[in-house]
């Protein structure tokens, strides 16, 4: 429902009493999404890796994501 709710805003800005409070410099994701350098996208809860950080899982997910996030760490190259 949280992801939910920030795609309608994005693609539907309408100003009511509960998005007033957004700051203007987070309307760039709103421009950037009408001039089409995003796509805003639900993710599924078991697939979004952000979970960790923000809900209580099992351990089986928690270590289902660390591995995912450190695979995509490792493959980035150093300078």
């Amino acid at each position: 429902e949280d992801n939910q709710g920030t795609i309608d805003s994005v693609k539907n800005p309408v100003h009511h009493k509960r998005s007033k409070h957004i700051d203007v410099k987070f309307h760039y994701i709103r421009v950037a999404h009408e001039n089409g350098l995003i796509k805003v996208r639900k993710i599924h809860t078991d697939l979004n890796r952000a979970d960790i950080m923000t809900k209580a899982t099992t351990a089986t997910i928690f270590h289902r994501h660390v591995d995912v996030i450190m695979h995509h760490v490792a493959a980035v190259p150093t300078p």
